[in-house]
This record gives C-alpha cells, sequence and structure tokens, in this order.
C-alpha cells in the first residue's frame, strides 16, 4: 500500500473549487492525502496554485459553455494524459464535461472515479436535442462507473427514471456543506422602515433575476417600502448571462440595487432581511444554506435543490418557478409577516442547516466515502486552524 494515497478533483473552474471545496481538500491534505486540481485558468487559480499542499494543473482545452466534438474530443485526451501520467487512485470530477468526459477518460486509464452531479444545468431545463444529447452522453459515460453522487433527490430520480444510471450506482450528498462558525449571526433582529430583499447569484437568466426584478417592480408600484438588492458576478462567459445593458438599465431605474462581488458574502447577508433564489433549477444552492445558517428566511423557487431545504411557511416560502406574480407574492407574505414571525422563520432557518447541511457532517461523510473506496481507514483531522469558508 502506498504511504500517500493520490485523489484529483477535477471542475469546469477552479473558482468551483475554491467556493465549494477548498476547506474540505484542506482537510485531506491535512489527512496526508496528495492531492490535485484540474480545471481551467480563471481568476482563482493563483489562490488554488498557492495552497499549501495542493497541486494545481490548468486544462487547457475545456470550454464549459461551448459544445464542440473536435474540442471535446481533445478535452478527453488532455484528462486521458493526466490520469496515465499521474495514475491516482481516485478522482472526483464535478460538473458536466468533466463528468462524461473525465469518466471516460478515467475509464480507458484504469482510475477509479465518482461523479458528482452538482445540478442539471440549462441543458437539462428543456427537452430540445442538447438535452436528448447531453442525455445519452451521460448514459454511455456512466454506465460502468461505480458510483455517482447527486445533491438532491430530484436529480438522482431523474437519472435513474431515464435509466442514465441503476439506482444501485446512486448516493445522496447533502450539498458541500457550510462553516456553521463562519456563517455564525452577529446581530440582533433589527425592526427597519425598509425591508431588504437579496439576491445572490451569478448573473444569468437562470438564476431567475428577471422574475425578481419584475416582482420588485410590482410591489414598489403598491406602495410596499421595500429595498431588492443583488450581488453576485457577472458571468461573461455564459450564454445565459443577461445582457449588459439590460442589466444596467435594471440599476438605473432604481427597481434594483447592485452590490457588486465579493469571497466575503457576509456583508451582503448582514444587509438583508430575507434572502430570495428564484432560480430555475439547483443542485443545493450555497446561496441559501449560507443565509440560513445567519439565521435569514428564505424565499426561492418550489425547485430541485431549493425545495431541499426549504419547508414553505417554516424557515421560508416556495413559489413557482418562471413566475414573477408568485415571487411578488411570496415577497409580500414576508413583509406582511410580524417581526416576531420573521425572527422565527430565521431561526429554523439556521436549525435546518445545522442539521443536514453542515461542514462538518458533509466532510465527514467524504471521509467515510473515501475510506471505503481506498480501502484504508482515512482519520477525519481532529484539529485544524479555523479556515475561511470558500466562498
Amino acid at each position: 500500500m502506498k504511504d500517500r494515497n493520490k485523489i484529483l478533483f477535477v471542475c469546469n473552474s477552479t473558482w468551483g473549487i475554491y467556493k465549494f471545496r477548498i476547506n474540505l481538500i484542506r482537510q485531506l491534505i491535512a489527512a496526508g492525502l496528495e492531492v490535485y486540481v484540474l480545471a481551467p485558468r480563471d481568476r482563482y487559480s493563483e489562490a488554488l496554485h498557492n495552497e499549501a499542499g495542493l497541486i494545481y494543473l490548468p486544462l487547457t482545452t475545456l470550454r464549459p459553455t461551448s459544445f464542440s466534438l473536435l474540442g471535446d474530443l481533445k478535452l478527453y485526451r488532455e484528462l486521458l494524459g493526466h490520469y496515465r501520467r499521474l495514475q491516482p487512485d481516485l478522482i472526483f470530477h464535478y460538473t458536466i464535461k468533466p463528468n462524461i468526459y473525465g469518466s471516460l477518460a478515467a475509464r480507458r486509464a484504469g482510475c477509479l472515479s465518482v461523479a458528482v452531479i452538482t445540478g442539471l444545468g440549462y441543458t437539462f431545463l428543456n427537452n430540445g436535442w442538447m438535452r436528448k444529447l447531453v442525455t445519452r452522453m451521460y448514459r454511455f459515460a456512466l454506465a460502468r462507473i461505480k458510483e455517482v453522487w447527486f445533491l438532491n433527490h430530484d436529480d438522482l430520480q431523474t437519472f435513474v427514471q431515464e435509466h442514465i444510471i441503476n439506482s444501485s450506482q446512486s448516493f445522496l450528498l447533502p450539498g458541500e456543506g457550510v462553516d456553521e462558525k463562519f456563517f455564525k449571526p452577529s446581530r440582533h433582529y433589527e425592526i427597519r422602515p425598509v425591508i431588504r430583499f437579496l439576491l445572490i447569484g451569478r448573473i444569468i437568466r437562470e438564476k431567475g433575476i428577471a422574475e425578481y426584478v419584475e416582482a420588485a417592480a410590482s410591489l414598489k408600484q403598491q406602495g410596499y417600502q421595500v429595498e431588492c438588492l443583488v450581488a453576485g458576478f457577472y458571468d461573461h462567459d455564459n450564454p445565459a448571462s443577461i445582457p449588459h445593458r439590460q442589466f444596467f438599465d435594471w440599476i438605473r431605474s432604481g427597481v434594483i440595487t447592485y452590490l457588486g462581488a465579493s469571497d466575503d458574502v457576509r456583508p451582503f447577508l448582514n444587509q438583508a432581511d430575507c434572502v430570495v433564489l428564484p432560480s430555475y433549477s439547483e443542485g443545493l444552492p450555497l446561496t441559501l444554506l449560507e443565509a440560513g445558517c445567519l439565521s435569514l428566511p428564505l424565499i426561492a423557487t418550489d425547485v430541485p435543490g431549493c425545495r431541499e431545504i426549504i419547508s414553505h411557511g417554516v424557515n421560508g416560502f416556495l413559489c413557482l418557478p418562471r413566475n414573477a406574480s408568485e415571487l411578488a407574492d411570496a415577497m409580500s407574505n414576508f413583509y406582511n409577516l410580524s417581526p416576531a414571525e420573521r425572527m422565527t422563520m430565521g431561526r429554523a432557518a439556521r436549525t435546518t442547516v445545522l442539521k443536514r447541511f453542515t461542514q462538518l457532517k458533509v466532510h465527514a461523510i467524504y471521509f467515510n466515502r473515501i475510506s471505503g473506496m481506498l480501502g484504508r481507514k482515512l482519520e477525519y483531522p481532529a484539529r485544524l486552524p479555523q479556515f475561511k469558508q470558500g466562498s
């Protein structure tokens, strides 16, 4: 047996690794594993490159938002080359292209791998040719893989019902975890004359930003004293990005206030009375978990991922997706709660997160599953420095 097992994390962005999994990786390194990250270069690449004990290898052929048979063949060959050279004991693949081409390359190289379905993405939102193609590619790539992990029940059932995988391959992971010490409520509930709603997410259509803007305009026209905030980075390379002119027209009109983007979202969250996520589909939205951990009530669409977190009327409200009128009703329902009712709802949101979705629980699951796959007991580090949440 090797003294140090080698694990690879493969994703379509270094941002995705840093935001969701950097603390897990630090713990794996502290437990004595050799950890590599393979992802295209972006603004978080330097942070990964400078991370102690972590080896970052840039992927030069991965184009997350474009489809090209030639380009994807190059990606497959690039991954296969890395896998044959490194001979890892285990590979974790995240997002669509790594899940498909990485799983195929791992099979060819004789490497054990896990596909983590972090969400179905915009290709599954419609029943067009792209969904049919991706379904067939998933079915072929995951046919012989031992484990496929999902972040919510709905996505798992979709893969089983569409015969992409067998139910025996599936495993449900409760998200990527929230650091409950980092996201700890630090203020008393404030009674404000203006209720502040906040949407945090990439500035893309699938986050429901257009519906949020329409709902905000409706509430203001009805005389509600509300401020509707938006925070998140503009995803220039995503075909689903809101057009620049349209987004900044919304800002100039005063219907929304744009706070910008930050690696630490707590200052944004601490400005809000309620967090809103009118997304069309999610894996398990970290935004809602972080907000809930700070005892903020939640409003989201009744879609996969969001309904895993929100109990309607208990820790927040659910509404129909792609429906600004329904969203406005949910926001007005929150507005009309008493301060005591809002505070009770926020406390219920934190209770939900602490019960199911903390990093401690999720990372313990990772360690247990990895131990089983490696055939050795992987000791969960008893004491580690307090790491900053990757967000």
